[in-house]
């Protein structure tokens, strides 16, 4: 048990050191006259790289109505490979990497992780896929097929899934955060067409939409030579003329109760309360996101109150992400049989009020904003990871230093900055509720 308390000690201590590393501003910053942003953070005690390419929209970028889905659908679109490179998987293969990707309200992300000595053989073949993606209507067709299937597992065939997406459809009534990633079933069975799709490869499928993070071991100056080689004659877009419409002030509760389709699945409770963005222009949602440990810790107060001591909820949780635009602070909670919905919100409510009127104590405040402090030196802990934070925070919030900016905040947020963050936005007027209940018994 000693050595163990010393190693996670000198763990600690080199993830601390990488902080100190990343203030000191090791990220070096490249901008090309195509607009293509390329970041780069050397570290020499590892033998590999990770190499990201982030595409700067989401399922926030949907605008046309029938057309959801598109961005998710690209991150299938994008292994099919080239003409240069006609199998994906077998052009990188000899690597021996890591590739996969994921798609995002905000921004689509692609990553290979991989010894670095293919560094160049990557920037080229991930530059190919990103330029020359064989895009056709059949093979637009049969992806498709995937991503429905996808859906079906993930939505409607799961009680979580359907509930989350039920609690966004119901918040956000302008705003592109109303649909899914995966996109509405209507829209991927009968309206979204290839033409949707080839306009949204158009617009932001280029170099004024995309950011390359390179991290690990590698020689940044002939990375940058090999980023200008294989990128630098990519010709940039036009925006597009739809824009992301601003979401008004909601000023009443809403909610919808739902029924599943079996008999077994356990009631669950959402609630929602819009936040702020990521900005950090204010330490709002830095505050919001200590609350949520101040809440449903294994020590927090509303996990201690409906588990712990009165065991009326399976599990209790709750979030507040970091968005380009205002999300949603979302309480998520799992009945026990028998428990009235109602009687989950009005004790939630409680302690909400509470928050805002009664003091939080100096230790409490710290058991919250320690765990936060270790998440962020875990997204430090290898090169996969920091590229996950630089790129998150240059797309989210504009610039890879908001990522110091967070830190900071973490370590001067004070019970004041909660209680003015939760009279600002944990409003009883601005919830949205949504329930799902079991298929009564036959």
């Amino acid at each position: 048990m000693r050595k163990l308390i010393v190693l996670c000690f000198i763990l600690l201590l080199s993830l601390t050191s990488i902080v100190q590393a990343q203030f000191r501003l090791d990220v070096e910053k490249t901008v090309l006259p195509n607009q293509l942003t390329l970041l780069m953070y050397v570290d020499t005690t590892v033998p590999t790289v990770s190499y990201r390419t982030f595409i700067n929209a989401g399922s926030r970028d949907e605008t046309k109505a029938g057309a959801t889905g598109i961005a998710h659908v690209f991150e299938h679109m994008m292994f099919r490979g080239t003409e240069k490179f006609p199998e994906y998987d077998e052009a990188t293969a000899h690597m021996g990497p890591q590739t996969n990707a994921y798609t995002s309200e905000d921004y689509t992300c692609y990553f290979v992780n991989a010894k670095a000595e293919f560094l160049r053989e990557i920037i080229e073949v991930e530059s190919d896929r990103v330029r020359n993606l064989r895009f056709t209507r059949e093979a637009f067709r049969k992806e498709l097929g995937p991503v429905k299937e996808e859906r079906r597992r993930g939505v409607d065939d799961d009680p979580e899934g359907y509930l989350y997406q039920e609690l966004y459809k119901l918040a956000f009534k302008r705003h592109t955060y109303h649909h899914p990633v995966i996109g509405w079933e209507r829209d991927l069975e009968k309206t979204l067409t290839f033409e949707d799709a080839y306009q949204f490869k158009r617009i932001f499928y280029a170099p004024n939409y995309c950011t390359i993070v390179i991290c690990g071991n590698f020689d940044p100056e002939k990375a940058g030579e090999w980023v200008m080689e294989y990128y630098g004659n990519w010709k940039t877009s036009l925006p597009p003329t739809s824009q992301v419409r601003t979401e008004q002030e909601q000023k009443k509760s809403r909610r919808r109760d739902f029924e599943w389709k079996d008999s077994h699945t356990a009631p669950h409770l959402l609630m929602g309360y819009k936040g702020p963005d990521y900005n950090l222009d204010t330490p709002d949602l830095v505050a919001l996101q200590v609350l949520t440990n101040i809440l449903f810790s294994k020590t927090g107060r509303l996990y201690k109150k409906l588990k712990t001591d009165t065991e009326m909820v399976e599990e209790i949780r709750g979030q507040i992400e970091g968005r380009k635009d205002p999300g949603l602070f979302v309480i998520d909670a799992v009945l026990k049989g028998g428990q009235e919905f109602d009687s989950i919100v009005a004790v939630i409510e409680q302690e909400l009020a509470s928050i805002v009127n009664d003091p939080i104590p100096d230790d409490e405040l710290a058991r919250a904003v320690n765990p936060r402090k270790s998440n962020f030196l875990f997204r430090l802990s290898t090169p996969y990871r920091i590229g996950g934070s630089i790129g998150f925070n240059h797309l989210t919030g504009g610039n890879y230093k908001m990522m110091f900016t967070y830190y900071d905040m973490l370590g001067t947020i004070t019970a004041n900055d909660i209680k003015e963050a939760a009279r600002k936005y944990l409003i009883p007027e601005h919830s949205t509720i949504v329930t799902l209940s079991p298929l009564p018994p036959s």
